[in-house]
């Protein structure tokens, strides 16, 4: 069976990974991301003819996220897996230095961009009875390093 994974943060790291990993595995992908530009050598990397879907947005954007299920073409719609993945990393001063401007940015990222594309998508998987839910995570969240 054909399954339709979405990706955010599908322009590096563990996302790009993933973009190659799940098509390799012959799933259709929305690959989320706020760059075409960064975005693009993940979308050259992957099978000339693979069934892809490109949404520019930010996670942090709530109208674009929850419009999203509907937005999405009919042969893309029906999301199987969710891969939680973007994220960020801002500042590395000490905490009592930090700009509170930087950690609105995380949460809003990190945490509600997580929360946002969860609630967005749980909906029809708990209506067709099936579905994934992978939230992907930094050490840069658990674990103390300078500055952190």
């Amino acid at each position: 069976m054909t399954q339709t994974t979405l990706i955010t943060g599908a322009s590096s790291g563990f996302g790009a990974a993933c973009a190659r990993r799940f098509a390799a595995e012959g799933d259709r992908l929305v690959l989320l991301a706020r760059s075409q530009e960064r975005l693009a050598p993940v979308l050259d990397s992957l099978p000339a003819d693979h069934p892809v879907h490109v949404v520019l947005a930010d996670v942090r954007d709530r109208d674009a996220i929850a419009a999203l299920p509907q937005d999405l073409p009919g042969a893309f719609r029906n999301i199987d897996v969710l891969i939680n993945n973007a994220g960020l990393a801002l500042g590395c001063e000490p905490a009592h230095q930090a700009e509170l401007e930087d950690w609105e940015v995380m949460v809003d990222t990190n945490i509600k961009g997580l929360m946002r594309l969860t609630r967005a998508f749980l909906p029809g998987m708990v209506a067709r009875n099936r579905g994934h839910i992978i939230n992907i995570g930094s050490t840069a969240a658990s674990w103390p390093y300078p500055g952190g």
